[in-house]
């Protein structure tokens, strides 16, 4: 059988045997599709499944990309001791049911926020634009993938109503009962990968937000207190934050601030 050069070629290229290979073409002759399915069959991985992006998981696939492309990131870490805010855990979550990290760090974080508007922002056509309000997006994991949903006005709620609206947010992101109003007018976001036993990553801005909060797991490591060492729980602290609107000065003395808040939670007025 008369084999064309340049289909020799392509055999020569990838180490095909050309014999092994069944032509479709006139009278049996080989070209280049069966070249190109004879790769597929022997060389490429076999397809399990395939699914379109569409939906929640579009728009979220959209936002990351535009982030990636458009924002320059820049990710600081920082260390806190969280042992008295563990105590707080403790001690708040023996009054009711059991309560998480995220929920309880939302408070500080607002606090934070309060202090250091510049981080509550948006970067938009040129434009740097702060908020009043502080809402901050929580990233969950859900069926469909990661989702933001937005908690709002998380400064001037109860520990009590956040708790609510967290779990409402949970549930929902949980049953795929999310709406697109649930995703809208977001000033920050938060995202906790502590579960998942993460000790730090660059997360990606939730654009057009400036700022994103990773949240990290707690361990126990030797420290030195008043020149003695001894065991504490210590988490990293992981903000990605746009240069272009922050320098990374402000972002430094907010996460310091922040910190602050989680080892001292008692400067926190109110816990109720």
């Amino acid at each position: 059988m008369k084999i064309s050069r340049e289909i020799k070629l392509i055999a020569d290229q990838y180490g095909i045997d050309i014999n092994k290979v069944k032509g479709t073409g006139l009278e049996g002759k080989i070209t280049s599709q069966d070249i190109e399915n004879y790769t597929k069959e022997n060389y490429l991985p076999k397809i399990k499944k395939e699914s379109k992006i569409f939906g929640i998981r579009k728009i979220i696939s959209e936002r990351l990309s535009r982030s990636y492309r458009e924002a320059v990131h820049v990710t600081l870490n920082m260390e806190v001791k969280m042992d008295r805010f563990t105590e707080l855990q403790g001690e708040l979550s023996k009054k009711q049911k059991k309560l998480s990290y995220t929920l309880l760090m939302l408070k500080p974080i607002a606090r934070a926020l309060n202090d250091f508007v510049d981080l509550n922002a948006a970067l938009e056509e040129n434009k740097i634009i702060l908020y009043d309000n502080i809402n901050i997006n929580l990233a969950i994991d859900s069926p469909i993938g990661l989702v933001t949903p937005v908690i709002r006005d998380v400064d001037k709620k109860s520990l009590q109503q956040l708790l609510v609206d967290y779990e409402e947010l949970i549930e929902k992101s949980k049953s795929g009962q999310l709406k697109k109003i649930n995703f809208i007018g977001g000033t920050f976001t938060i995202t906790n990968l502590g579960m998942f036993g993460v000790d730090f990553f660059n997360p990606i801005i939730n654009p057009p937000q400036i700022a994103i909060l990773g949240v990290n797991k707690i361990t126990e490591k030797p420290i030195v207190e008043n020149k003695e060492i001894k065991i504490g729980q210590i988490m990293t602290l992981s903000l990605t934050f746009d240069h272009r609107a922050v320098d990374g000065a402000l972002a430094a003395k907010f996460l310091d601030r922040l910190k602050f808040y989680l080892e001292n939670p008692e400067a926190i007025n109110s816990w109720s």
